[in-house]
């Protein structure tokens, strides 16, 4: 299969169980059908071929078991952001196995270091608004950590074998898959570079700074 008929495979599906996650209520991004396909898109081009073929793979097994990924990330979330909310929709996560569990704190701590090295660079970028660890979480608002591994956690043990095998690769030529993640993202967005988006990203917050300064003014 060629890349683009995969990533547009695997953005279809996700499409389709992210419009679902909550039933008929939908909310304003649940609608932007163009704009999440081509965010989703940006990540998995980054990856191996083999990780990607494995990850739709994960998605037809769970739509012939009547499952939604999505939601499923969404829930694994709730346990550090709404603890008291996550009691009552865990019932529906399947059980992680070992081996699921350790990969997916392996592959956090090889999203932590980059996220780190990318945060450097790129401040304004790299957390997106978000802390970076579930410690610092505040009014259910998730972190990095929370967000990037409640979705590891939806993967099959197979696509987390190979994601972890292509960024280990990566790094051994010196690339990091978070960076190479965050370019796509902000290409999409219509940014020629990365530092044209973190110059814009800083303006905003200044901006809006600025603004609150005027209000305290008057």
């Amino acid at each position: 299969m060629e890349e683009k008929e995969l990533l547009d495979q695997i953005a279809e599906k996700e499409w389709k169980m992210f419009r679902v996650v909550n039933g008929d209520k939908h909310t304003d991004c649940q609608e932007d059908e163009s704009t999440f396909k081509a965010m989703r898109k940006a990540q998995f081009s980054a990856w191996s071929k083999e990780a990607c073929e494995s990850y739709l793979q994960d998605l037809e097994e769970a739509e012939a078991q009547g499952r939604n990924l999505i939601r499923e990330k969404y829930i694994r979330m709730m346990e550090s952001t709404q603890p008291e909310g996550y009691q009552a929709f865990c019932g529906e996560l399947p059980q992680l196995t070992p081996e699921q569990e350790a990969l997916t704190a392996e592959l956090w701590q090889h999203f932590k270091a980059q996220t780190e090295r990318m945060r450097e660079k790129y401040p304004a970028l790299a957390l997106g608004g978000r802390p970076l660890m579930d410690s610092e979480e505040t009014n259910g608002w998730a972190s990095i950590e929370t967000y990037q591994t409640g979705e590891l956690k939806t993967y099959s043990e197979r696509t987390l074998r190979a994601l972890l095998a292509h960024m280990e690769a990566l790094e051994k030529e010196g690339v990091d898959l978070a960076f190479q993640i965050q370019k796509n993202s902000v290409t999409c967005m219509g940014y020629q570079t990365m530092e044209q988006a973190e110059q814009e990203k800083i303006q905003k917050v200044k901006n809006k700074f600025i603004g609150k300064r005027s209000l305290f003014a008057q």
